[in-house]
């Protein structure tokens, strides 16, 4: 699969749709971590604004709809509904990110939800609730990594570059359907930050 390459594309489309998201990261990563150099993993609990973002951008965005399937190995029931063994079956991670049981104003991108009260840390129970890597012991076995490449990428390209939308265009959010959704094509400009931002 292409997750990470998909994650970051849907990162910086937000980062285009979001302007004062886009400052906002910048400015916690510019106070954090400083510009004399690239941000690192250590500096990850430091950055609970950065943190927030991405689970958001997971959940929002919902670029892996459903897991990748499984077959059942027995007979079972799941709330009711009888199983037979062998029939394939799918998590709708989509459905789960954009829950109103779960989630208020699931339809809104707001990064903050993931966020205590005064700002300063990543409410973990709430950032559990996304729905991206799968579940239980068939979860993606990548996920650290993923989560880890996405985090330093994400950190790096905000630190060092200022996305923007192309003079009279705004980005396009309708997802393509796919196994991964994604964006529609579009162009946009990156111009290098400077250190007087």
């Amino acid at each position: 699969f292409d997750t990470i390459s998909t994650a970051l594309s849907w990162s910086v489309m937000y980062l285009v749709a979001y302007p004062e998201i886009q400052e906002r990261l910048y400015q916690e990563l510019k106070n954090t971590v400083g510009l004399e150099r690239t941000p690192l993993l250590s500096d990850r609990p430091n950055l609970p604004f950065l943190e927030a973002f991405i689970l958001e951008i997971f959940r929002h965005s919902s670029f892996l709809p459903f897991t990748i399937p499984h077959c059942t190995t027995k007979n079972t029931s799941l709330k009711g509904y009888y199983i037979p063994k062998d029939t394939c079956v799918f998590i709708n991670q989509w459905q789960i990110n954009h829950d109103p049981e779960l989630w208020k104003d699931p339809s809104s991108f707001v990064p903050d939800r993931f966020l205590s009260s005064d700002g300063g840390e990543v409410n973990r129970q709430e950032g559990e609730k996304v729905m991206v890597f799968g579940m239980g012991k068939r979860r993606c076995i990548g996920e650290v990594i993923a989560r880890n490449e996405v985090y330093l990428f994400l950190a790096i390209i905000v630190q060092k570059l200022h996305f923007h939308a192309m003079p009279g265009q705004k980005p396009d959010m309708t997802p393509e359907y796919g196994l991964t959704m994604k964006h529609k094509r579009c162009h946009l400009r990156a111009t290098m930050r400077t250190s007087e931002e």
